[in-house]
């Protein structure tokens, strides 16, 4: 093939301005519509980036550095042709020609794919990062189709797939390299909050989840991920009969804070980092977080809390992590307690009636003052003096194992001192917006490679305001060192 020609492409960039400029002054003539005239200039600007494409690398050249080149003290002449290589940018697929300097052996050179810092994949690192940034959000149908009627670009579900995989294999490189966040952008307390959330497997990964079934078991269709999330807020103080009058009818105590020209502006969270993974061990997902709050926090300045929803695994999980800070709350889900207590008064008083709503909000103040053994022992009294249904004493009997079984979580007045949080609230979103959002759906099934991937990009938009920006560069850079390294790998041969 032949190489550009750089006077040609400015003459063809510019004839395409011209007649562009002509369009839309045509159009605007015969008063049409704006948005009409907003998609004919993209489709000429496209064309017009493709041109520039072609100019950009007719002013690179085509990677010839001389005669020959010398690499592993072997001399590589330049080869006669030059060799076309296929590059897929935003404005459309071009064929670049490239000088080779080729051994006898067949090992050849490119020195332009240095010097440009082209893609492994004919992708360009802009094509990969707007694919990555559609598959952390999108089906994979749905990112191709978006591709292609916004700048016509033909790209297959299966290498949106493949990108998607490429670009997770660099991303525990990426917080590793990671800054911490500005120590003034920071709260004053750290937290980390662990929960899990199913994604449905396709049919030859769902198989392997459990192999042998035990009788009236049926097959596990879904694996669990395991989402974490680290982050900083400022104290908040409450007083326990506010915090459950908001946690059990949140209408009235707007309305009551209104009455009394109270403003409630409770802190944010502040730089979140959220993870879920699917293809490795919960406990990797645990230590991510746990370097990411040690990374944010070296001399453990922050008191950390943890927040948990009960579950006894993960809690002596995350506790075996959790070791260096002096001070350490773990903290049980307050919205799970809510709910046993609902399920006491609903079965005693009724579905949501005001006896029963009372109840609770003097039940929630209670335990968030401290006495859950009270609680637990005013519960106990109520099975042995009172004549009660079946159903009624299966809701107190389980009630009173949670708490019994949960008591050294539920020091809520030792949390509400200290401005602790005590929702997992952040964490539950998370399983919704990152995994549940994406994973599920009608006909979603995954494999777990495929799954971990785009886990691990919505993690990455989901994290820091957006590491997925970040992320995309630091890719580029990357993959430019592992494939050219800081030099070329070749020598220029000496002139005879």
């Amino acid at each position: 093939m032949e190489a550009y020609d750089a006077e040609l492409c400015v003459a063809e960039a510019r004839g395409q301005l011209d007649d562009l400029i002509e369009r839309v002054e045509a159009l605007a003539q015969k008063s049409k519509q704006a948005h009409e005239v907003e998609r004919v200039i993209l489709t000429k600007v496209l064309s017009l980036g493709k041109e520039l494409m072609r100019l950009y690398f007719a002013e690179m050249g085509t990677g010839n550095v001389g005669d020959a080149v010398v690499l592993k003290g072997q001399a590589l002449p330049l080869q006669k042709q030059l060799l076309a290589r296929d590059y897929f940018s935003i404005f459309g697929k071009l064929a670049v020609p490239r000088s080779r300097y080729r051994a006898r052996s067949g090992e050849s050179v490119f020195p332009l794919d240095r010097q440009a810092n082209l893609p492994e994949r004919c992708y360009s690192y802009l094509v990969q990062e707007m694919a990555g940034r559609l598959d952390a959000d999108l089906p994979f149908r749905e990112g191709a189709k978006y591709l292609e009627d916004l700048f016509g670009l033909e790209i297959s579900e299966s290498v949106l797939i493949d990108l998607a995989k490429d670009a997770a294999v660099e991303y525990d490189a990426f917080y590793k390299a990671r800054k911490a966040p500005a120590p003034e952008s920071e709260g004053g307390i750290q937290v980390v909050s662990f929960d899990g959330k199913g994604i449905p497997m396709i049919r030859k990964e769902a198989v392997k989840l459990k192999a042998r079934l035990g009788k009236g078991e049926k097959r596990q269709k879904k694996k669990e991920a395991l989402v974490g999330v680290g982050y900083t807020v400022e104290p908040n103080q409450r007083t326990a009969k506010d915090l459950a009058h908001s946690l059990v009818d949140p209408e009235a105590a707007r309305v009551q804070r209104e009455k009394l020209g109270i403003r409630e502006d409770p802190p944010r969270a502040k730089n979140i980092r959220r993870i879920a993974r699917l293809a490795v061990p919960k406990k990797d997902v645990v230590l991510d977080i746990h370097d990411d709050a040690k990374r944010r926090d070296p001399k453990y300045q922050r008191p950390l809390a943890v927040l948990v929803d009960g579950a006894f695994c993960l809690e002596d999980l995350v506790r075996a992590q959790f070791t260096e800070w002096p001070v350490v709350h773990f903290v049980l889900d307050i919205i799970h307690v809510l709910e046993y207590l609902w399920g006491v008064a609903n079965a005693l008083s009724g579905e949501q009636t005001d006896e029963s709503r009372s109840w609770v909000q003097e039940k929630l103040t209670d335990i968030l003052e401290g006495r859950v053994g009270y609680v637990i022992g005013g519960l106990r009294q109520t099975l042995s003096k009172r004549q009660l249904k079946k159903a009624q004493q299966e809701a107190i009997n389980k009630a009173i194992t949670y708490f019994d079984n949960h008591r050294h979580l539920m020091r809520y007045d030792e949390y509400l001192a200290a401005g602790l949080p005590v929702a997992t609230s952040v964490v539950e979103s998370s399983c919704g917006t990152l995994v549940k959002h994406r994973m599920e759906g009608a006909g979603k099934r995954w494999g777990i490679e495929g799954a971990d991937a785009v886990l691990k990009l919505r993690s990455l938009k989901m994290s820091n305001a957006n590491d997925l920006a970040d992320f995309a560069r630091y890719r580029a850079r990357r993959e430019r060192h592992r494939l050219y390294g800081a030099r070329p790998q070749y020598e220029l041969a000496k002139a005879a």
